[in-house]
């Protein structure tokens, strides 16, 4: 009789405790799964360019199988079992809405796979998660004395379940749309931009060299392509792969921006292999070379343009600005160039509408193919888990804005270019070099180079797991294949080529520099060829970019753009500039612009003149 009553009552406590599990098994997969995706989706529509539709069933099917399997659990354990359970559910579902909504920052999706950890806030942070977790299980053990604890985590359970079905419906405009709503950012406004706060990931203007402020002061403001740059076509429009490997018969001026090329990583290969860079004949080594700014937006644009941003408006403006107005490339196409920009968006075009004109690499999406649907979903997921993570468990999630590379293709006439350096390695390997039909060529080729993920080995072999120096020696390893092409076809003695970096490393975005921050850069002049590599110490920057391409290629211009790399002697001394671009948890983001004087590898030159608050640096 005592069974069959132990039985009896075991039964009612399951059937009373059904609307409990099922609560929570709704709230945790639901709130992990389903909400925590969309909200990363909509938070980072721009970066993001699929649709709902691509990925929704599927994360609404894994959704609907955790709210299952967590119900399940506890509804089916012991009494005691089922309470501790349902409480670390009620715990999960808290802190992870603590850690997202107040402990992760402002920011859009970040160019990084992992972030720098504050040691010192993640010893806080964990200790939170902690405590919280003690107390939820001391409450699952006196849940049978004080029915109020039940009650209280019912309660919050309800209101997160509240909040975020509110949340899924304020979003639903950025949700729903079109990626190509997105893609089209091409008219002209002073109105501030609301900024985009996600709590998804963690994310990280002042004096400019005299030669940088003259040749923006001089550009000639017309705007070539601006007739047609509202017009619907123009706001799919993006760079492709299309001329990749053509070159011109006549003058070619190539760059090879590395992404992130520090100069400690060109010092980590010379220690191991001090002849590794010997192959570049007719080149100088720059070692005291400061790049204007610390990521990749602002810049390569301002790399390609010439332009300054002053941070005070959003991206967009700054990318119509910055290509419609620059003079370098006006001149460049007066000169007959063609210009190829191989560059990935977001960080460095929102569309092509303001390219148009300019770019001869550009064609129009009407349409987009999602090519691979599980790495897409998985890519979401992780996005979503690094969210609610602890600060200190974050670093596990691999997962970047390069994680998308590939995901999408467009309908264009040719390919969309992506920070996808295997790619680029076996077309240049297996298909050569050949002419196009252009008089003279500027090309532009953006790697991923030094910035994770690291995906390609020293032979530009697709891996799944490779190290900076790996995929830097391929990235190297493809500019020789390069370079030896331009020699076969004859035109590499009068080939300007720069190889350089848009910015140094990052070390810690959330602290002041305490070192100097200086880029690798190699530079071969046209008329240089079979010299052997040479090494100087002049203080050279990014002002001295375009004005070394257009004395070295003979441009025609109305406009000095000032001194060159290779004006500036190892015995002068230069003042330069650099702004790192400072992350402030909980605050504006601020740019502390740095003036260099003297020797940029002596940090005591290096001094503060402005910390500029900004807002979130990169805003739509």
């Amino acid at each position: 009789m005592k069974n069959a009553n132990s039985y009896t009552s075991n039964k009612v406590s399951r059937t009373k405790r059904l609307p409990y599990a099922l609560l929570a098994g709704f709230t945790a997969g639901f709130m992990f799964f389903f909400f925590g995706v969309l909200d990363i989706f909509a938070g980072n529509r721009r970066e993001l360019l699929f649709a709902f539709g691509d990925f929704g069933a599927y994360i609404a099917l894994i959704a609907l199988a955790a709210m299952l399997a967590i119900a399940l659990i506890i509804f089916i354990l012991p009494k005691k079992a089922s309470d501790i359970v349902f409480s670390v559910v009620v715990w999960l579902c808290v802190m992870g809405y603590i850690q997202a909504t107040f402990l992760n920052g402002a920011g859009s999706l970040s160019g990084d796979t992992s972030q720098s950890v504050d040691i010192g806030f993640a010893i806080i942070d964990g200790a939170v998660w902690v405590i919280t977790g003690v107390l939820s299980v001391i409450g699952a053990l006196q849940m049978n004395k004080k029915e109020i604890i039940r009650t209280v985590f019912t309660v919050i359970l309800i209101m997160l379940c509240v909040m975020q079905i509110t949340g899924c419906a304020m979003e639903a405009n950025d949700i729903f749309s079109s990626p190509f709503e997105y893609i089209a950012t091409t008219e002209k406004t002073d109105e501030a931009s609301t900024q985009t706060n996600t709590s998804a990931v963690s994310s990280s203007a002042a004096s400019t060299s005299a030669e940088q402020t003259e040749a923006t002061s001089t550009s000639d403001e017309s705007t070539p392509g601006e007739p047609n740059i509202n017009t619907p076509d123009l706001s799919k429009t993006y760079l492709t792969t299309e001329g990749l490997t053509e070159v011109s018969n006549g003058k070619n001026v190539i760059v090879f921006i590395i992404d992130r090329f520090d100069v400690s990583y060109y010092e980590d290969i010379m220690d191991t292999t001090p002849d590794f860079f010997d192959k570049l004949r007719g080149f100088t080594y720059f070692s005291d070379n400061i790049s204007l700014y610390s990521r990749t937006y602002p810049g390569v644009t301002s790399m390609i343009t010439g332009v300054d941003n002053d941070f005070s408006g959003k991206a967009s403006d700054y990318f119509n600005t910055a290509y419609t107005s620059s003079g370098f490339l006006k001149d460049l196409k007066a000169n007959n160039y063609k210009v190829k920009l191989y560059t990935a968006g977001y960080y460095a075009y929102t569309n092509g509408a303001p390219l148009y004109g300019i770019a001869d690499n550009l064609s129009i999406a009407t349409d987009y193919t999602v090519t691979h649907t599980a790495a897409l979903v998985g890519n979401m997921i992780a996005l979503s888990a690094y969210r609610y993570m602890p600060t200190a468990l974050k670093p596990m999630i691999n997962i970047s804005t390069s994680s998308f590379t590939g995901l999408v293709e467009y309908n264009g006439d040719a390919p969309l270019y992506e920070l996808n350096d295997p790619e680029v390695y076996s077309a240049i390997s297996e298909n050569g070099l050949s002419f196009d039909d252009s008089e003279n060529s500027y090309i532009l080729i953006h790697l991923n180079g030094c910035h994770d993920p690291y995906i390609m080995d020293a032979d530009g072999n697709a891996v799944e797991k490779s190290s900076v120096l790996e995929q830097l020696r391929g990235c190297f390893n493809l500019i020789y294949n390069y370079i030896g092409e331009l020699k076969r076809l004859g035109v590499y003695d009068d080939s300007t080529i720069i190889i350089t970096g848009d910015h140094p490393r990052a070390r810690d975005d959330a602290a002041i520099p305490s070192q100097p921050r200086l880029t690798a850069l190699f530079a071969k002049p046209s008329g240089a060829s079979d010299e052997p590599l040479k090494h100087s110490t002049a203080q050279v920057s990014q002002a001295n970019l375009i004005p070394t391409i257009v004395k070295s290629a003979g441009i025609e211009t109305a406009t000095d753009y000032g001194l060159s790399y290779f004006d500036i002697t190892p015995e002068m001394s230069v003042k330069r500039y650099h702004k790192f671009e400072l992350y402030v948890k909980g605050k504006d983001d601020l740019i502390v612009t740095f003036e260099v004087k003297g020797d940029g590898t002596d940090f005591d030159n290096w001094t503060i003149v402005s910390e500029d608050p900004v807002g979130l640096i990169y805003r739509q």
